[in-house]
């Protein structure tokens, strides 16, 4: 608990989940405590005459705090999941636009570098040798398998670039809207990843959160009865 982030929402969902995964440990020291007063003899007498001067009794209180403790709990981490839920969700998005606007960038960064090298002489000298190059290669029988598929490709795309200088913009539109897609897949991916999570961590802290609310709350209500703290509730003592 310290320090305190209470304007840090993964800090709260953290101290909230650790304090519940933890919750058990003092239900288990409160029932050892009630066992060894229930194995003392005569001891429920003299609680009864004055209960506030009992270690039975400032346990008991302890329970009640830990009760209400772990009832505001429940909502509040529900309502703080959200919260972090949906600013994950954020993030992933903001992701993806800089992804999409980097991916248009670099899209049209290499647009230009190719419509101004087939203006060039020189560069279509080169583009020339490429062609040459890549049909000896094919031609001599080295390539085999993938490398020729991917020869043949390559020597496709560039006669048509070189056929047809138009042809670049419809190349970089075909690569621009793959990049979109697998970005776009990824990014729901990642979305159904994250809600899943948020909620699975939401239904298990709050559901555990009320159960120890419960339990607490009935072991500070059955000792405090037996106690005889609430009026009509108290019970004599045993006559000897």
């Amino acid at each position: 608990l310290i320090p305190i982030k209470a304007q840090d929402n993964a800090w709260v969902a953290s101290t909230f989940t650790q304090m519940v995964d933890r919750g058990i440990i003092p239900m288990i020291g409160l029932a050892l405590l009630f066992l060894s007063y229930f194995l003392e003899s005569g001891s429920i007498a003299s609680e009864r005459s004055k209960p506030f001067l009992s270690l039975r009794f400032w346990a008991l209180a302890l329970s009640t705090l830990l009760g209400l403790a772990f009832l505001f709990i429940a909502p509040l981490h529900m309502n703080n999941t959200r919260i972090l839920a949906e600013q994950s969700s954020k993030q992933i998005d903001d992701r993806a636009a800089n992804l999409t606007a980097d991916l248009n960038s670099k899209v049209q960064q290499r647009q230009d570098q190719l419509t101004a090298a087939l203006k060039d002489e020189k560069q279509r000298q080169q583009l020339d040798q490429q062609l040459t190059q890549i049909g000896q290669a094919i031609a001599s029988g080295q390539l085999k398998g993938d490398q020729l598929a991917q020869a043949t490709q390559a020597q496709k795309e560039l006669q048509q670039l070189k056929s047809d200088p138009s042809a670049i913009e419809s190349k970089a539109k075909d690569f621009r809207n793959q990049g979109l897609i697998k970005i776009t897949d990824e990014q729901k991916q990642l979305k159904a990843q994250a809600e899943t999570d948020f909620r699975k961590t939401s239904v298990r802290v709050g559901l555990s959160s009320l159960l120890l609310a419960l339990g607490y709350s009935i072991i500070a209500w059955t000792g405090f009865r037996e106690m005889g703290v609430f009026r009509g509730s108290r019970l004599k003592a045993p006559v000897r």
